[in-house]
């Protein structure tokens, strides 16, 4: 019968035979999924060896010793590594609870307050959620995994984006790691955590997949995660995870209706990059006045795959005029609103941009100021 044993076993992943030289070295630092292992490591010529419990209790697996057979179990179930993610990034999660600004609001739902979620981005106190979360709440509150609760400033809020930056007066929180923007990608593992309908539900967990980066919906400034993560009011302003814990994108909103299922949307994790480095370069997120009106193609605004361009239907200067087609920006070939917008995010200096554009057949580039 197998038995687990509680006492930590120094099981090697492969066996060093007799008369092997190893060595061991504190200095090797060794991480799984990006935790740190403080175990010993032995090297052994151009090969590292470390305990089979370290790794595989790391990485969320149930590791068993047989003492009878002399035989080590490893077993493993993405169940585990969604688990163990999820209680690793707990600590950098929060909710966000306040007061309705407004007496009718706080009457029409029969509840004086209205919560949402958030996650620190910094140690010294820095989180990130929507704006929407913020957009109608005083007395903002921040409650820690712990249960403590502080109180939070709003120091920055972009309903266009819809993010926003809170600050509680903190130190040595735990902060969220940010994945890589281009490691997103559909199909993978999507974990969501907040606090959803009630704050008696803090923390909680729901699983799905990314089902589709880069996408439109029609109110989107930019474009969107879709996950089929379940998403509840509440919910907003949470972190959207991949298998490791790092942040793909933050939870936003989702579609409700007769048919509809489990369609939820997330600011993916370069949109929150972007608009952090914004705010704290400019204390805002600066975007163009380029006093141009454009219009995309119909193909464009019912989500078809399409190379037409922008059609310019009014300028205020004398470089474009109306019926011009936009076919990019500062290098960047645009196709829809939204592709002009994730353009101008990625490349506007503050100044001015250059377009191209097709006038009587013939493709021209010029700059404009805004």
């Amino acid at each position: 019968m197998r038995e687990k044993i509680k006492t930590f076993f120094c099981l090697f992943i492969v066996c060093i035979c007799m008369g092997l030289t190893v060595n061991a070295d504190e200095a090797i630092r060794v991480y799984v999924n990006g935790k740190r292992l403080n175990n010993s490591v032995i090297l052994s010529g151009d090969r590292t060896y470390i305990p089979l419990r370290a790794v595989g209790e790391a990485m969320g697996a149930e590791v068993i010793w047989e003492e009878d057979s002399k035989s080590v179990y490893v077993n493993f179930t993405e169940d585990d590594m969604v688990a163990q993610t999820a209680y690793d990034v707990s600590p950098s999660v929060v909710s966000i609870i306040g007061n309705y600004k407004s007496s009718s609001e706080s009457a029409k739902y029969n509840n004086p307050t209205i919560h949402g979620s958030g996650v620190i981005y910094k140690s010294n106190g820095y989180i990130i959620t929507n704006a929407h979360v913020v957009k109608d709440i005083t007395n903002t509150t921040v409650v820690l995994n712990d249960g403590s609760s502080w109180p939070g400033d709003v120091l920055f809020s972009d309903e266009t984006a819809d993010l926003a930056i809170i600050k509680i007066y903190k130190l040595g929180l735990i902060p969220i790691k940010m994945a890589e923007p281009e490691s997103v990608v559909s199909g993978k593992t999507a974990i969501a955590i907040g606090t959803p309908i009630s704050m008696s539900m803090r923390n909680t967990v729901t699983k799905g997949i990314v089902c589709g980066n880069n996408v439109t919906v029609s109110d989107s400034y930019y474009k969107l995660l879709q996950t089929d993560a379940t998403i509840n009011p509440g919910n907003s302003g949470g972190p959207l995870l991949n298998i490791k814990g790092e942040l793909i994108g933050i939870n936003s909103s989702k579609y409700t209706g007769m048919g509809i299922e489990n369609m939820a949307f997330a600011i993916p994790v370069d949109t929150v990059i972007y608009a952090i480095s914004q705010f704290e370069s400019y204390g805002k997120i600066l975007r163009p006045d380029f006093k141009i009106s454009l219009e995309q193609s119909w193909e464009a605004k019912i989500g078809l795959p399409t190379n037409k361009g922008l059609t310019v239907k009014q300028f205020d200067g004398a470089n474009l005029k109306e019926g011009d087609k936009v076919t990019a920006v500062n290098g960047i070939e645009v196709h829809s609103i939204t592709d002009w917008n994730e353009a101008l995010k990625n490349t506007y200096n503050g100044k001015d941009a250059v377009v191209s554009y097709i006038r009587d057949g013939v493709q021209a580039d010029t700059i404009i100021y805004g």
